[in-house]
């Protein structure tokens, strides 16, 4: 089975955003990949020191076979 791995912010530390709501449309999304055949999972990231490691431990639990990047996530200096 393929696998993928989807990346993006968690909707619940993005001010001004119904975190909720984002979030079981994330995970309805989510859904759809084992619709396809694909085993999926999410990593949320906060805007924080916690973001980089975070991110190394879900880009090396596995090897993907793809990984997909959500809008607004950028390295920034």
């Amino acid at each position: 089975m393929s696998s993928a791995l989807v990346v993006g912010y968690d909707p619940q530390a993005i001010p001004g955003i119904d975190g909720e709501a984002l979030r079981v449309a994330l995970d309805a999304e989510l859904a759809r990949f084992g619709e396809h055949g694909i085993d999926a999972a999410m990593t949320l990231i906060v805007f924080d020191e916690s973001a980089e490691s975070t991110l190394v431990a879900s880009l090396t639990k596995q090897p993907w076979d793809v990984v997909v990047v959500g809008g607004g996530i950028r390295k920034t200096e």
